[in-house]
């Protein structure tokens, strides 16, 4: 026993020492952030800071504040010192504005397939692979099996659990064949070592045990470790950290646009980008035949071009602002995006486009009744239709092409590993894209790219009172603005993955597993017995 207390009281100053020594550390750190340097600087993250100076790089945060604070000076960092890290600002902002807002620039929780920037890599195919395999083994929380065993660098056994997490480990196995963690050559009880996780347990030394108990502070699960949890209950980890509920700080509406963010934004930019580009077309198409033109067909192309690029500027860095449910699922078949949200998306899609062509209608309700006041001829703004001369299969063709270029440009600017431009030129690239396509494949059938553009206003002018052929009788509505560009824009994603795009969570690229070669060489042996 005296033997074992020694050693015990050996680890205990050792302890000491190491807290000792990293409080010293720190104190010497702190010291260091806010003292002066010898002549007029100030110690800056990056650069020396110089009080006297009116330039000053806007992207470094210093710690001028804290030496200006000491020293009476009103100088004033360029970043407050209680902004989060990680955090990337643009703009002035406030030392109290993080308290009030806890959520500005904090790092997305999930990726956002934004036609505005790069598009996420998401591991798609060996994902669910593992997670099969992980099934097989079994579930060891369950009880069931799935724990192997991996030797350690000092001889022991330990058991881990088959899906890799080291908090699952298990107790470690002497070689003894008595089996205990007991006595050697008569000494005291000796304590299992992990040297992957060096562990500073001090016990109660003033607590007399028995053999064989343990001693207050070896529970199960405590640690005295450097750097680790305060001892003690804590009642409330936001409280005990300083944070607070973001709920606390937002009203109703603020709670529910930060529950559901990509809808609202999605919504938002399909609607502006369909109203402006059907306030465009109507300003055109009704002053045709007027003595004073508001601009011709070129005009209107431009306007829709710039309609789709204000779209993404709005909602890209929220939902991703795909505004085209060709887009939404060309992205959930290509790259992953989910399917769940895909179908919100589209939904969202066309409520926004019924929406934007009914604002659009009662912005231009006098002058549609006033140039066609028997609603004979303006429904031609509001849907796409082919020319009287093109035959279905050119029409099919137009958008069938339309579609698979939109595509392969949204990819090739969503690729990183290609040339992708610049930051916050993507939604500039892709409006003069909109744009050219008007220009170039709008003339057989107008260019009716997106499904849900040509499909909520079809609606609405059914609603207002147009009776024209063209509305739902004619079949041009199904296989021209759906059929042929959701297939279009599949071919033109399959186009550029087979000679550009490397990644794995493409279905072009990726290796058909030997289980599915198995069950189609089944199939076709079942086949042909019949």
């Amino acid at each position: 026993m005296k033997a074992n207390q020694e050693q015990i009281q050996q680890l205990s100053e050792a302890h000491r020492a190491v807290q000792n020594a990293v409080s010293g550390i720190n104190a010497t750190q702190e010291l260091l952030s806010v003292a002066p340097m010898h002549g007029t600087g100030t110690i800056v993250t990056g650069h020396v800071y110089n009080p006297n100076s009116n330039t000053n790089s806007c992207n470094t945060r210093t710690t001028a504040s804290r030496y200006s604070q000491a020293a009476g000076q009103s100088d004033r960092p360029e970043q407050p010192l209680s902004q989060p890290p990680g955090v990337e600002r643009q703009g002035w902002v406030d030392d109290e504005y993080y308290e009030n807002n806890p959520w500005y620039g904090q790092a997305k929780d999930k990726p956002v397939f934004s036609l505005g920037k790069p598009l996420p890599h998401k591991s798609r195919f060996q994902k669910k692979q593992e997670q099969a395999k992980a099934q097989q083994d079994g579930d060891v929380e369950k009880g069931q099996g799935g724990v192997k065993s991996k030797p350690s660098r000092k001889g022991k056994r330990v058991q881990i659990a088959g899906n890799g997490d080291d908090s699952q480990q298990q107790m470690l196995d002497r070689d003894n064949s008595d089996g205990q963690n007991m006595k050697r050559n008569g000494s005291g009880q000796l304590y299992d070592h992990q040297p992957w996780d060096v562990d500073f347990r001090v016990p109660d030394l003033t607590t007399s045990q028995t053999e064989g108990e343990k001693a207050p502070g070896y529970e199960d699960g405590s640690k005295y470790n450097v750097g680790g949890e305060t001892v003690g209950q804590r009642e409330d980890d936001e409280a005990e950290e300083g944070r607070r509920d973001p709920n606390d700080l937002r009203n109703w509406w603020a709670r529910m646009r930060a529950k559901y963010p990509e809808p609202l934004a999605e919504f938002a930019a399909t609607c502006m980008s369909v109203f402006l580009g059907i306030c465009a077309t109507l300003s055109v198409n009704l002053s045709s035949n007027q003595e004073q033109q508001y601009g011709t067909y070129e005009t209107a192309c431009w306007a829709w071009g710039f309609a789709f690029m204000f779209g993404i500027y709005l909602g890209g860095g929220i939902s991703g602002a795909h505004m085209n449910p060709a887009i939404s699922v060309s992205l959930s078949i290509f790259r992953g995006f989910p399917w769940r949200q895909c179908g919100l998306y589209i939904i969202v899609q066309f409520l926004a486009s019924i929406t934007a062509a009914a604002l659009a209608y009662g912005i231009y309700y006098d002058a549609i009744h006033y140039v066609d006041p028997n609603m004979e001829s303006s429904y031609k703004n509001f849907f796409s239709y082919p020319q009287d001369w093109v035959t279905p299969g050119t029409a099919f063709g137009s958008q069938f092409v339309a579609a698979a270029v939109m595509m392969i440009a949204v990819l090739s600017l969503g690729d990183d590993q290609n040339n992708p431009p610049g930051a916050g030129m993507h939604a500039f690239i892709l409006g003069l894209l909109q744009a050219t396509l008007k220009f170039c494949l709008g003339y057989n059938t107008g260019s009716a790219l997106n499904p849900a553009s040509d499909f909520g206003p079809r609606l609405v002018a059914l609603w207002v009172g147009y009776r024209t052929p063209l509305l739902f009788q004619n079949a041009w509505w199904v296989y021209g603005p759906w059929a042929a560009a959701m297939a279009g824009s599949i071919a033109g994603c399959v186009f550029y993955d087979s000679f550009i795009f490397v990644g794995t969570e493409s279905p072009v690229n990726y290796r058909i597993p030997k289980a599915i070669h198995r069950r189609k060489k089944q199939l076709k042996n079942i086949t042909t017995k019949f």
